[in-house]
Formats: C-alpha cells, sequence, structure tokens
C-alpha cells in the first residue's frame, strides 16, 4: 500500500513520533509512506511561508491509496487551510485520515481529548484543598483545545467548584509563554493557585520554569499539569504530571483503517484513541530516576547544543564559498550524508516545462547530474521504484522563491531521528541558489568568482581562493591520490623602505613584482595566494625529490632579474614544509613561517 502524509514541525516531539511510528509500520507491513511537509517554520514572514507551502502541492493524490493528514502540525501561516482546501477540492483523491485533530469530511482518528482532561483534573482535585485551579487553555481555533477544556470544566462541575473566567489563560501550545503565563496567574500578593492545569506540556513546563525562576517552589508553591507526556516532561527536574496520547496508537489505527477501507471494509469516521495518566514530582507524585545519570544526560544536551552552534557556523562560511550550482548541490549532499541519518538522498529543482534530478547520495558516494523528468513525477522512474518504508519531502527555496525540493529515505536501522542542522542545510542551499541567481542577473558568474577569490593588486589568489584550491587539492588526496605536497611562506623584505623612500605606488609595484616572481615559479596545478599585506603563500607538488630547491632557486633567480629594471631592490624571505593532510595543514604553514622569519632574521643581522 502507498501512503501520502503531510506532518509539519517535524523537529517537535509529537511530529519525530508520529514518523518513527509510521516508518516501523510501513516496514513491518511492507507499505510506502512519502510525507511531505516542513522541518519547522524558522520564520514569520509570510514570503518564508509562501516558500513552504510549495511541498504541500507537488504529490500526485490520486496515485496513493490513502492520506494520512497532521493538520494541527502545519498550522503557520495558513499551511494548514490552503492544505485542508485542496485536499476539500480536489476530485479522485484516496481517503483522508485525520489523526489528532477533528477535520470535517474526512475519517477522524482522535485522542479523547474530552476524557483525558477530565482525569488529569480529577486527579489534581484529589491532591489539592479546595478548588483554587486555574487553567491554561490551547489555541482557541482548535477543537482539541476546546475539548480539553470542557473535560476540565466537568470535573471541576461534578466536584462542585464554579470555573470563572478569570482563572482561564489562553495560551498558543507553545513554550514561550512562560512569562505571560506566570504574570497571570500571580496574584498582587505574591501568591498562586493550588494548581495549573495545562493543555500541553509545553506550556506547561514554560510555566514551571519561568516561576521557578522568579523563585517559586513546583508543587509546594503550586501544582502544575500537562498533557502529551512528551520526553521533556519526563526528564524535567521536577518532572511533569502528564497524560500519554499514544502516537504509536493513532498511527496503527490509521493504517488499519486505510488497509481496511481497501479491502472493502465498513470504517466508523470518528474513532477515538484513550490517553494514559503519568503522575510525578509536579503534584506530589515520584518519579524513579538515577539523578547522575540525568545530570549526565544535562551536560550532553549543552555539549551537543554548543557542538550544533558551531556546526551552523562553520556551515554558513562553507556555503559563502560557493560560487556554482553544482557546488551548492554537492555541499549540501556532503553535509547531509555527514548526519548518516538517511540511506538515500535526492535534489530536484523545477525547470520551466519539467523538474530535474540534480543531485543524489546513498550511504557511500555522492554525485551531480543532471536528469530531466516529467512535471507529474516525484523522482525519474529508476530511482522512484515500489519500496517499503519512509521517503521525506522538503522544500528547497528563499523566502517565496521556490528551486525544488529534496528527498530523504529514512534508514529504520538509525534511532536517531532528524538533526536541526538539515532544514539549516536546506535553508542555506536555497539561499546560495538565490544570491547565484543574483549573480548571473548582475554579472557573470566567473567574473564574480574572480571577484571573490582573487586579489585585487597581484591578480593572485586570496585567502578565499588559497583554502578553496588547498580544499579541493586535499579532497584529491583523501580519494587516492598520492602526491604530496609543501606549502611555502613568502614575507617581502623592507617593504617599509620602499614605501617611504619610493612612495607607495612603488611599494605596489614591488608587490606586484614578487606576485609575478612567484608565479614564474611554480609548475603547472602548483597556484600561489597573496595572503595580505606583502605575505604570501605557495602550494608545491612535490612530484620530484629536488621540488622545494627548484622552486627556492627559481624563485631567487626571478627576483634577480626584476632588479635589473627596478630603482630599488627586491628581497623576500621563505621558509617550507610538507603537509600530509588536513589535520597538519596549521602546523604546516606554522613551521614554514618560522623558518622563513629564522632567513629574516639572519638577513637583518647581517
Amino acid at each position: 500500500m502507498r501512503i501520502c502524509a503531510f506532518i509539519g514541525d517535524m523537529y517537535r516531539d509529537y511530529s519525530s513520533a508520529v514518523i518513527r511510528s509510521l516508518m516501523e509500520r510501513a516496514v513491518k507491513n511492507g507499505h510506502r509512506v512519502d510525507i511531505f511537509g516542513n522541518c519547522a517554520v524558522s520564520s514569520d514572514n509570510p514570503l518564508h511561508a509562501e516558500g513552504l507551502k510549495s511541498i504541500l502541492n507537488i504529490p500526485p493524490l490520486h496515485e496513493y491509496d490513502g492520506i494520512i493528514l497532521c493538520s494541527d502540525t502545519l498550522h503557520h501561516a495558513g499551511l494548514n487551510k490552503e492544505l485542508l482546501d485542496n485536499l476539500m477540492s480536489a476530485s479522485d483523491i484516496p481517503p483522508v485520515i485525520s489523526i489528532r485533530c477533528d477535520e470535517e469530511g474526512f475519517y477522524n482518528i482522535v485522542p479523547d481529548n474530552r476524557l483525558i482532561m477530565y482525569d488529569i483534573t480529577k486527579h489534581v482535585l484529589s491532591v489539592t484543598k479546595n478548588g483554587d485551579i486555574g487553567f491554561v487553555a490551547g489555541r482557541d481555533d482548535l477543537v482539541d483545545s476546546k475539548e480539553r477544556r470542557a473535560g476540565f470544566e466537568d470535573a471541576m462541575h461534578e466536584a462542585g467548584y464554579t470555573v470563572s473566567e478569570d482563572m482561564i489563560f489562553h495560551g498558543n501550545y507553545w513554550i514561550d509563554q512562560g512569562p505571560a503565563t506566570a504574570d497571570f496567574f500571580i496574584r498582587k500578593d505574591g501568591t498562586l493557585p493550588e494548581a495549573v492545569i495545562c493543555s500541553n506540556d509545553y506550556m506547561a513546563l514554560g510555566l514551571i520554569d519561568e516561576l521557578m525562576d522568579r523563585g517559586y517552589k513546583i508543587p509546594q508553591d503550586v501544582m502544575v499539569t500537562g498533557v502529551d507526556n512528551l520526553p521533556p516532561a519526563l526528564n524535567h527536574i521536577p518532572s511533569l504530571t502528564t497524560s500519554d496520547i499514544p502516537e504509536d496508537g493513532l498511527v496503527d489505527k490509521a493504517i488499519k483503517c486505510l488497509e481496511d477501507i481497501k479491502e472493502g471494509k465498513e470504517v466508523d469516521f470518528y474513532m477515538t484513541v484513550p490517553g494514559r495518566l503519568f503522575i510525578r514530582e509536579s503534584t506530589g507524585g515520584t518519579t524513579e530516576r538515577d539523578l547522575t545519570a540525568a545530570y549526565h544526560e544535562f551536560d550532553l544536551i549543552q555539549k551537543t547544543y554548543f557542538d550544533q552552534t558551531l556546526a551552523f557556523v562553520r556551515l554558513s562560511s562553507d556555503y559563502q564559498d560557493v560560487m556554482s550550482k553544482d557546488d551548492c548541490v554537492l555541499l549540501t549532499l556532503q553535509s547531509i550524508m555527514a548526519l548518516k541519518i538517511f540511506k538515500k538522498g535526492f535534489i530536484c529543482m523545477y525547470g520551466e516545462n519539467d523538474r530535474s534530478l540534480v543531485g543524489m547520495f546513498d550511504t557511500k558516494d555522492k554525485k551531480a547530474c543532471d536528469i530531466s523528468f516529467p512535471m507529474t513525477d516525484l523522482l525519474p522512474k529508476k530511482y522512484n521504484a515500489d519500496f517499503s518504508g519512509v521517503r521525506i519531502y522538503l522544500p528547497i527555496h528563499f523566502k517565496n522563491e521556490v528551486y525544488g525540493y529534496a528527498v530523504l529515505e529514512m534508514d529504520s536501522k538509525i534511532k536517531r531521528f532528524f538533526d536541526e542542522r538539515l532544514e539549516f542545510m536546506l535553508l542555506l542551499l536555497g539561499q546560495s541558489l538565490n544570491r547565484l541567481r543574483l549573480y548571473n542577473k548582475l554579472f557573470e558568474v566567473s567574473d564574480v568568482m574572480d571577484l571573490y577569490i582573487r586579489d585585487a593588486l597581484t591578480g593572485l589568489y586570496n585567502r578565499r581562493g588559497f583554502e578553496k584550491y588547498l580544499s579541493n587539492i586535499l579532497d584529491k588526496k583523501k580519494e587516492g591520490d598520492g602526491t604530496k605536497l609543501a606549502v611555502a611562506s613568502i614575507d617581502m623584505d623592507d617593504l617599509k623602505s620602499i614605501n617611504d623612500n619610493f612612495g607607495h605606488s612603488a611599494g605596489d609595484e614591488a608587490i606586484i613584482m614578487i606576485g609575478k616572481c612567484l608565479q614564474k615559479s611554480i609548475n603547472r596545478n602548483e597556484f600561489v595566494a597573496r595572503m595580505g599585506g606583502d605575505e604570501f603563500e605557495a602550494v608545491l607538488f612535490l612530484d620530484n625529490p629536488g621540488r622545494i630547491g627548484q622552486f627556492i632557486r627559481s624563485f631567487r633567480n626571478a627576483i634577480k632579474e626584476a632588479n635589473k629594471k627596478l630603482n630599488y631592490t627586491l628581497s623576500a624571505s621563505i621558509g617550507t614544509c610538507e603537509v600530509s593532510d588536513w589535520s597538519t595543514l596549521m602546523e604546516s604553514m606554522n613551521k614554514a613561517d618560522k623558518i622563513m622569519y629564522v632567513e629574516k632574521r639572519t638577513k637583518k643581522h647581517r
């Protein structure tokens, strides 16, 4: 069976759990699941949302046996509304199963939200002294939010308490309203209600953190509960009393429903899944927890956060250096491969009348390509054969400029799910493609490349050009090229004296002449760069034992010839060192610098 799924905010715990359950059931039952959506919505800019919407329109719906819809994960900037409108107006589509969120006109598999919140409220009432209980509602436009409030009111009324509107805070289902929620419930005398019942875990955890920052204790000063049983609910200190809405139960029912429909069986249009109550520290319960393990996990999270931040900086720098579409694609493929999450991946671009596969990878290799295929297909037919498992389809765009999409095949053996860097890579790819398109409009790309990697005075490579071409060479060495390399550090002698005695134009001329002397001294495939000021760096291929000596002699002779035509005397000091790989590059350059400075000091003493 072939299933289409629409899921947004894939980094959030609920979406991730649904995708993981889909993958397990797809592999077990021999189904194929194509998931279309987004990792996260990183901007409130409506143009950014327009780019995200593009992925919702590409699946050929009539080719699927069923559709699983997680509409409440696509609630940003009208994504949900547009998708629902498209599904309602489309003809010849398969059965649509909406999970967790009740959508009129489709099959619905939803948690019994009213009963879940009723059970939580009953528990809170059993451990409080009176009905002094606040409630944090979810988004007012969602059905599940209304159902959870109704369950809260059912339990309160049954216990003989009146629900007052001034004890209801209207939240947004996210963690960022902790300060506003705390302000709402803290009274003028600094006291709080006996308990605050929240419509989901994110809002509960946001409130707990904010109250603890203000000096309150949980549960001594106020008890707090959530719903969803997200991983942070258990790991938080204090741990959160909550109720479980089992994603695997939702997914199992959805797939079983589609299987039954395909077999011609009768299926209810509205089905519910019960929740499970977890009583923990935030209402006075206990959690068996290894504190040493908890602190270790916290340290690991901090380290991971630091590593991720550093990775974002490096990725941003890498994408700034790419100056062609192929380079963008290859860098993206290489970066996704490094995550070691996906078995295969494809990058597709839109054309005027067709689509093209521009790059692909598997666990061993990557390559750029240019394979055209019809707009009605998701991939070229040879790469779109039936398989059992899950493929994720994510948009490649810059704001509302849409360039294509990435197709990523999940590996059922990998327990780790998405990595935040994935979304960042695709954003940078879209941004870089937009930049290159702008360059194409303003200049020839080759001219832009020269401006970016070449020194304006000498025409040699600048530091960016040096790093780019050296990295290309060392990548080839990793692939088996056994040619040895050496770096040579070159620094002019007495440039200040030339500037002082003959003027700065003569000083510029002297730098240019040194560059020309270096160019005359290098062989084919070798290169030289001006690193800044009067400092130069050359990369030599040690294809014969005397190559370093040949370079030095050739450079000295070139300077002698130049000095016959100049009013001043050119001179430069040189240091060289062999390079084995990237890991020793800086060490080799530092050694070459030290050798060069020894020569410079020796000349001064003379």
